[in-house]
């Protein structure tokens, strides 16, 4: 018989995670429900330990009186943890919907049950949320941001495992949160029973966002620096506008490109991948041609940077109910081992 094992067996456990939702009374803050879900993230851990690790200053060996200085480096801001968005199952009418929205569950033919669909490599969201809550922190609906970072402890043999019973802490787990209030999230605001079905959450990155001015706005659009001008050639290469600062945007990033009087919906995708571009250059090489239907774009254009980050995203297995009735806190663990 095929020696077979599940998806934990074949996994290192240093490659997991696991996200908890803490349910609680808003008066007694007595604990009403946790639920914990593991969760694979691989990718995540590396961009942990390569880009969030890193201090915040570099040594600069000519700075403060000319015998070096810690000076500041921002290299690394936009990549660090800041940020928990969510996504809710809602129909076009602000209905909240359950287990049976097909954009995140698929119903077992053999045992009736729903379960999460598969989240694959790729662009289908545009790099942001299947069906993210609109921010508009008049209603209470925030941005929400990480409220806490702390390590938590395992404990492993200090001698030789099987002959000394010693053993020692190890602060190897990353733990990140953030509480949802009484207050928020707590649907559209169309009736007193109203509440969001809260179906994804992701552990993201971006620049500093301090407060949201606008209403309703998809989170993703939170995250756009810009715009700058520039000019499409008809080909995969756009040359930003002099008088633009060309150093904003750099090799590797992702950005967003409308021609002027014109929307998103008449190209398959706004966003593309920086593929080259040179120090203090203006040209920057794309993944791909910009098209609107079957026609190259050409002419002036406007990109923007964008800087946002998911470094792990999750479908939960059973959607949280968001009401007045109890606060959710959502906690993040990295296990590095």
């Amino acid at each position: 018989m095929e020696n077979k094992c599940n998806l934990n067996e074949k996994v290192a456990r240093e490659y997991c995670g696991e996200i908890e939702l803490e349910f609680r009374d808003p008066k007694t803050k007595e604990i009403i429900e946790t639920r914990r879900e593991p969760n694979i993230v691989k990718i995540f851990a590396k961009e942990i330990m390569s880009h969030t690790i890193m201090y915040g200053k570099v040594w600069d060996p000519n700075g403060g009186t000319g015998e070096g200085a810690w000076v500041e480096n921002d290299s690394f801001d936009d990549f660090k943890l800041k940020y928990m968005l969510l996504g809710a199952s809602f129909d076009e009418n602000g209905v909240p919907l359950d287990a049976n929205d097909e954009r995140y569950y698929q119903r077992d033919e053999v045992t009736g049950l729903y379960a999460p669909i598969q989240l694959l490599p790729g662009a289908d969201y545009e790099g942001g949320l299947i069906n993210a809550v609109p921010i508009d922190e008049t209603n209470n609906r925030p941005l929400k941001k990480i409220e806490n970072v702390y390590w938590e402890p395992t404990y492993q043999p200090a001698g030789t495992p099987l002959l000394q019973s010693d053993v020692r802490a190890i602060n190897n787990v990353l733990v990140v949160e953030t509480t949802i209030t009484e207050d928020e999230y707590n649907g559209f605001g169309l009736t007193d029973s109203d509440y969001f079905t809260l179906t994804e959450v992701a552990l993201c990155g971006g620049i500093e966002i301090t407060s949201v001015a606008d209403c309703d706005v998809d989170p993703k659009d939170l995250f756009l620096e810009g715009p700058y001008e520039a000019t499409a050639s008809g080909g995969d290469v756009i040359a930003l506008d002099s008088g633009t600062d060309i150093d904003k945007i750099s090799k590797g990033d992702q950005i967003k490109l409308l021609p002027d009087g014109t929307s998103a919906e008449e190209q398959i995708s706004p966003f593309y991948l920086v593929l080259d571009k040179q120090d203090s250059g203006s040209d920057i090489t794309l993944d791909r041609t910009p098209m609107e239907g079957t026609s190259a774009i050409a002419g002036d254009v406007n990109v923007w940077r964008d800087t946002l980050r998911i470094f792990s995203h999750r479908i939960l297995s059973t959607p949280a109910k968001k009401s007045s009735s109890f606060e959710i806190t959502i906690r993040w663990r990295i296990f590095f081992t």
